[in-house]
């Protein structure tokens, strides 16, 4: 690795954390815990793009609370994430109705079940 590739990933991150600052977490917490008592410390990144090519176009950024961060790094807690609309919803591993492999702590959906639910019912409406 050169000088200029360890240059730019130091600016890189440095203005990532300024970027950070006055930002909120962008994942769910309970309503009685309001995201505005999670400050974001980082960015939980997803790259978007063609699957067939494999080639990225896109990025998705979410700011992240420490807590999320470490609920990402517990085998107990999974991420659902919806591309769509944006939500997120954890999974409690131990109290799951389905059975999810051990090594999947996230999954990045491209449509949630909220979504599918107003898709269904938009579809049902213009075939009246």
């Amino acid at each position: 690795m050169d000088d200029f590739t360890l240059l730019d990933r130091s600016l890189n991150d440095a203005m990532a954390r300024i970027e950070l600052e006055g930002l909120n977490c962008g994942l769910k917490h309970s309503v009685d815990d309001p995201v505005e008592n999670h400050k974001a410390v980082d960015y939980l990144c997803q790259n978007m793009g063609n699957l067939k090519t494999k080639v990225p176009t896109s990025q998705i950024k979410i700011p992240v609370c420490a807590e999320c961060v470490e609920a990402l790094y517990d085998p107990n807690w999974i991420l659902a994430y919806c591309m769509y609309c944006n939500r997120s919803q954890w999974i409690y591993r131990p109290l799951a109705k389905n059975e999810y492999p051990e090594e999947n702590g996230m999954y990045w959906m491209d449509l949630c079940p909220f979504c599918a639910e107003v898709m269904d019912e938009y579809k049902e409406d213009s075939d009246e």
